[in-house]
Parts: C-alpha cells; sequence; structure tokens
C-alpha cells in the first residue's frame, strides 16, 4: 500500500517525433513484443506512441524495454487477453518522442469521465431490474494555466488544437516516484479569465484518446 502527494509534479507535451515505424506483427504476452524491420533509432528506455489495428493498443504511450533491429519490447503493456487483442492482428506503427516541452504554472487540475455506463434489462418474469455493463464515458482532464503569452509551449498548444492530432502527454509526479504517459487531443483556451485581485488563468482541456495511462515507477 503506497500514496503520495502530487506537489512538485510537471506535466509534458510531446513536441516532436522521429519518422513512425511500422510493425507487421505484435506478441500477445506480457510485456509485447513487436516485430520489425531495420530499427536503427528506437532504443531501451525510449517513450513511444502506438498506433494499431487493435483498439485496446492505439494510442498507447509506453516505455521500450529492449530493442534491437528486428524487435522492440514494450514495458508493462499487456496483450494477453485474446478477446481483446486477437492474435495475428494489431499492426502498426510506433513513432518515438525526440523531445518534451513542459506544460507550465498549471494552478488547478480537475478530471471527468471514466464513469461505467449501463443499460437496464427486465424479463417479463423479473421484478427487479438489472443492468449490463455496457462502455465507459470518454475521459477529459482540464488545467487552469496561469496565464503568459509568452511561455514557448503557447505556439504549440495552439497548434495542437488547430490541428486536432492526439499528441502524447507525460507527466513526471516526484514524491509518488512515478511517470505516467496517455495520448489526448487538445482544446486551448487562450483568452485570459480576468478578475480584480486574482491572477489571470487560461484553460487546457485533454480528451483522452489513450486507452489508458501507463504507469513507471522511478527506481533510481
Amino acid at each position: 500500500m503506497g500514496f503520495a502527494l502530487p506537489n512538485g509534479a510537471q506535466v509534458y507535451l510531446a513536441s516532436e517525433y522521429e519518422t513512425a515505424l511500422p510493425f507487421t506483427a505484435i506478441s500477445n504476452a506480457a510485456p509485447a513484443v513487436l516485430t520489425v524491420v531495420g530499427n536503427d533509432k528506437i532504443k531501451k528506455d525510449d517513450i513511444v506512441h502506438l498506433a494499431s489495428d487493435w483498439t485496446g493498443l492505439n494510442e498507447r504511450v509506453a516505455r521500450v524495454s529492449a530493442a534491437t533491429v528486428t524487435s522492440i519490447t514494450l514495458e508493462a503493456i499487456d496483450t494477453r487477453q485474446t478477446a481483446q487483442f486477437p492474435a495475428g492482428g494489431g499492426a502498426g506503427s510506433l513513432r518515438k518522442i525526440k523531445t518534451w516541452t513542459e506544460i507550465p504554472q498549471i494552478k488547478e487540475v480537475s478530471s471527468s469521465g471514466g464513469e461505467q455506463q449501463t443499460v437496464s434489462l427486465q424479463f417479463l418474469s423479473d421484478t427487479v431490474q438489472r443492468h449490463i455493463n455496457t462502455v465507459k464515458a470518454p475521459r477529459t482532464l482540464t488545467y487552469t494555466l496561469g496565464h503568459d503569452a509568452s511561455l514557448a509551449v503557447y505556439p504549440l498548444l495552439r497548434a495542437a488544437d488547430q490541428r486536432q492530432e492526439t499528441v502524447a502527454i507525460a507527466m513526471s509526479v516526484p514524491l509518488a516516484k512515478e511517470k505516467r504517459y496517455w495520448s489526448a487531443t487538445l482544446v486551448f483556451n487562450e483568452v485570459p479569465t480576468t478578475e480584480a485581485n486574482a491572477v489571470e488563468t487560461v484553460s487546457l482541456v485533454l480528451n483522452m484518446q489513450s486507452p489508458a495511462m501507463t504507469f513507471y515507477k522511478v527506481t533510481a
């Protein structure tokens, strides 16, 4: 059992990627292993952003635990459930993240979504309805930032909002000794909220696109 405060945490936006490297196969294993051809850029401990025919893997962001010219192992990625990850499928591509840019001056964080959706069912003979789980609601993280138009991340956030491309996000939480990765589309409202005797703020909404966050403990 363990817990930690988020104080001191930093959030980053993937601001530069390597060219995508296709993978032709992926194992049903924990950790999952990708089959590639001619890998000469992705190394151990690199962070990669995945595109896959498996929806449970598509848009995941993961750390590489081993890499050769013909294979790449994804730490903490479990694809053993063949109902979700059908054997022989899952081909796609991955991009190494070359540069991260911090999203600074985060004042407040809120989250929503992720709730289990259900459908009600009642047969003629039933006296009590039952709920059947369907899907989970989409997840959203909203950051309130102290406004400063000179910040290096502003044009990156503006461009990500305009393109509506899915980008990787990283969060380092030192007191938890943990790094977290996910992907999202961004909505950046750079018009400041202004109030007397209060810091001006802008808002950044991250609509999560990866099926889950990936968590890695920092051991060093």
